[in-house]
């Protein structure tokens, strides 16, 4: 009988001191993930449990946490884009100034210079508006005989800013604009104060005279494609932070893009300006509908430097094998 209680309590006693293990070394694992992100150890370990799902911790589990997640974690590649910064949005025949949002653009050439002067970034590229001189969001050439709208459109007094539908030579919804950003004009070129990054890349948008591009990715009817995704993926990047003009136009929709084609998504309201202030607020929602991480300046330094990850990130990183299962 003694002997059978001496197993017994040897048998407690390794479970107790296993038990001390694991807590142990989830505590460790929840460290490491606040390191990396900047969350508290309880925010890491919330996150943990999302990922754990029904299984046990354990040794097994230890283990694929560190591979699924904190290694990718660690390995994360990021481009910085910065979107139209060019000078007619800040300046000029399209100033995003001008917008009831009342957001001007040079405010935030501060502090994205202060980013695009770090040399930690994985990538950066600039996307410039690019189009030719008969382009369809030009309210100049809305009547041209090679277009045909709606009659609604047809027959009624446009202005700036007016939407209409073009049924001809390709069926779209077109918002009208003044003249900007025509092909080797001084409007289309990057604002001169804008740090020039040694080595980036130059993305070319809305070069079809028929199709508007807000998006970096692809064209507003998704017909055709720009080559940044290509070059995301030559590079490498897993994630884009994202800062530019107009905030709540082509920001917005390259944002949500680089999520649809599968990056993690950050961007940062500071390097950036909207025009109006509807269009701002719709955007923010969608961001966090959709996962897009809103970052300061301070963060997106942190992501460069290893000290900081967005949430959405972490989230979408942890939780992409079990959704998958």
């Amino acid at each position: 009988m003694v002997h059978s209680e001496n197993a017994t309590d040897t048998t407690n006693t390794v479970s107790n001191n296993n038990n001390t293990i694991l807590g142990n070394q989830s505590q460790s694992i929840a460290e490491q993930l606040s390191q990396l992100t900047g969350n508290s150890v309880k925010d890491s370990e919330k996150i943990m449990n999302s990922w754990l799902g029904k299984r046990q911790w354990d040794l097994t589990t230890s283990v694929q946490f560190d591979q699924e997640v904190l290694s990718r974690l660690r390995s994360l590649r990021v481009a910085l884009l910065v979107v139209d910064f060019q000078n007619d949005f800040v300046d000029g025949s399209l100033k995003i100034g001008d917008g009831d949002a009342g957001q001007d653009p040079a405010n935030a050439i501060g502090p994205l210079n202060e980013l695009l002067q770090l040399n930690t970034w994985d990538l950066v590229v600039y996307t410039k508006d690019w189009h030719p001189h008969n382009h369809i969001s030009f309210l100049s050439q809305a009547h041209n005989s090679d277009r045909e709208m709606e009659k609604k459109d047809e027959n009624r007094t446009l202005n700036f800013f007016d939407s209409v539908q073009f049924m001809k030579p390709i069926k779209t919804e077109q918002i009208l604009y003044p003249d900007h950003c025509i092909q080797r004009s001084w409007g289309s070129e990057i604002h001169p104060e804008v740090y020039v990054y040694p080595k980036a890349e130059y993305i070319m948008k809305g070069v079809d005279p028929y199709l508007d591009s807000y998006s970096a990715f692809n064209d507003n009817n998704g017909r055709s494609k720009t080559e940044l995704e290509d070059v995301l993926r030559r590079e490498g990047i897993d994630a884009v932070v994202i800062a530019g003009l107009a905030y709540d136009i082509c920001v917005r929709f390259t944002c949500l893009d680089a999520v649809k084609q599968n990056f993690l998504a950050a961007v940062i309201p500071e390097c950036s300006a909207g025009l109006m202030k509807k269009g701002i607020e719709e955007s923010e929602s969608a961001f966090k509908k959709h996962g897009v991480a809103m970052i300061s300046k301070e963060e997106a330094k942190g992501i460069t430097d290893g000290e900081f990850l967005p949430n959405e990130w972490v989230q979408k990183i942890a939780l992409a094998k079990k959704s998958s299962e």
